[in-house]
């Protein structure tokens, strides 16, 4: 099922329709260019903490009209994968975020550390998830909410982070915060063994 907002048949005909229909082409190669990518790499053992700091550091310099916050274990946190495609899936968590916080409001980024897996969240507030989507935002152009700013939100972020969660062995979830002011969407990786 493909859901993609509201819009009516004289949108479509429009210039907005037009670059609507641009976006989603665009944003369709991009997941396919992801899944051939996530085809031909290779895992390696990296430490998420590392990469996640540096990730925060940078984000705070790129989201400037958000107050990014990233709270981090002290002991690494070493799983086997691709330290880009996880990258990559954090830019899509914290794009996604971008869309739908008010200015001014926070992003949290925070890594948790347990004895057999380490969990990745990043936190907005903002609209929440209706109830009947379930974890179907992780499905190709399901998307939900409505953005602060007025950008089409085509719901294929989440597709790709979900892709790039399978290829590391992992597990998304996308829940509205316990007070109901926002939204976190967690990945929780498998540490590895050796």
């Amino acid at each position: 099922e493909i859901y993609m907002g509201d819009w009516s048949s004289d949108v479509c005909s429009s210039d907005l329709g037009a670059n609507r229909m641009h976006a989603i082409l665009t944003a369709l190669s991009e997941a396919t260019r992801v899944e051939q990518i996530i085809e031909h790499t290779e895992r390696v053992r990296f430490d998420v903490r590392e990469l996640v700091q540096n990730m925060g550091q940078a984000y705070q310099q790129t989201f400037v009209e958000h107050r990014v916050e990233t709270q981090l274990p002290e002991e690494p946190c070493l799983v086997e994968g691709s330290p880009d495609l996880i990258a990559q899936l954090l830019d899509k968590l914290m794009d996604n975020a971008s869309d739908f916080t008010p200015k001014g409001a926070p992003i949290s980024i925070a890594l948790a550390r347990g004895p057999r897996s380490c969990t990745l969240t990043v936190r907005n507030e903002g609209p929440l998830l209706p109830p009947l989507l379930d974890n179907r935002l992780f499905e190709s152009l399901v998307t939900s909410r409505t953005s602060t700013n007025g950008k089409p939100h085509l719901g294929l972020g989440l597709y790709i982070v979900r892709l790039i969660a399978d290829f590391h062995r992992g597990a998304v979830n996308a829940t509205n915060l316990p007070d109901h002011t926002g939204v976190e969407v967690s990945l929780e990786l498998p540490l590895s063994g050796r």
